[in-house]
């Protein structure tokens, strides 16, 4: 069934904290086709593409059975994006609603790609971005590798921050998850524009036009969210997640495998929330 949503994986292989990582290997496969698999599971997207301006990273996806397209130079993931819905590719053409995985999420949930799809659905006006459920530690918030969100009572955004405190506010933070859901006219204005200062000396896409579109905020409707490959040493936390998903997956498909061998109308005791938290509660805590 079409839900008229593209899942488009941004990929760059000259990363400036980490360079090469998406093709890093993690139990034999890079960051990136660990990344096109999360979206793959979801099983929510109509297709799922890479976009990249490495013909490396094209060839890894390719290798996978994913679709890829060569962008060009781009200052972040929603520009390159931007362009790859320029280049008026037969896969892209229909594409108006779009969620953007960071490549860099060897890890990613399922259930929370599933829920950033139907926000969007919901609210096609809107850029959609998820959260950790749970309140960041202190050492968390005092990584400037981590970007810190704050939102207000109808979770909307109203701060992005790598400070180890939000500068204009009191709320709590809570840490960002690294994808994005929003509609191709946003895109399209969105690369528009030149990058803003804030943009620039933070290093995040959406400071570039705060005011081009509404930003809501949904918490992860599952504890486990992934791990981002922002420098070397999260090679070890994004290993140790996709193990965990992988024995997972494995004990789930065991469970279904019996079912079927022993003509059993028995369903796996296993419950995958889809659900949005419906709020914040005011501020994060």
């Amino acid at each position: 069934m079409r839900t008229g949503v593209t899942c488009v994986v941004p990929a760059r292989l000259g990363s400036t904290r980490f360079l090469g990582k998406l093709l890093e290997p993690i139990f034999g496969k890079p960051v990136v086709v660990h990344t096109l698999e999360r979206a793959a599971a979801a099983h929510c997207f109509d297709r799922v593409i890479c976009a990249t301006e490495s013909p490396e990273i094209g060839a890894a996806a390719e290798a996978a059975g994913f679709d890829w397209v060569l962008t060009g130079e781009a200052r972040n993931g929603t520009e390159r994006i931007a362009l790859a819905l320029t280049l008026d590719l037969p896969a892209l053409r229909d594409a108006g609603l779009i969620v953007n995985l960071q490549g860099d999420e060897p890890a990613f949930p399922a259930e929370g790609l599933r829920a950033l799809c139907e926000a969007l659905q919901r609210e096609p006006a809107n850029v959609h971005l998820l959260l950790h459920p749970d309140a960041p530690s202190p050492e968390e918030i005092a990584n400037p590798n981590r970007v810190k969100v704050v939102v207000d009572v109808e979770r909307f955004v109203t701060e992005f921050t790598r400070m180890p405190a939000p500068s204009a506010t009191l709320q709590l933070p809570r840490l960002q998850m690294g994808a994005y859901g929003y509609h191709r006219d946003y895109l399209a204005a969105y690369a528009a524009l030149p990058p803003s200062a804030a943009e620039l000396e933070l290093s995040h896409e959406m400071l570039r036009a705060p005011g081009l579109a509404p930003i809501r905020a949904h918490l992860s409707p599952v504890k486990a969210t992934g791990a981002s490959v922002d420098v070397p040493d999260d090679l070890i936390a994004a290993r140790e997640a996709v193990h965990a998903l992988e024995n997972m997956e494995s004990r789930l498909n065991k469970s279904l495998n019996n079912s079927l061998n022993n003509g059993l109308n028995i369903r796996p005791n296993i419950r995958i929330s889809t659900e949005l938290q419906p709020s914040l509660q005011g501020a994060p805590a």
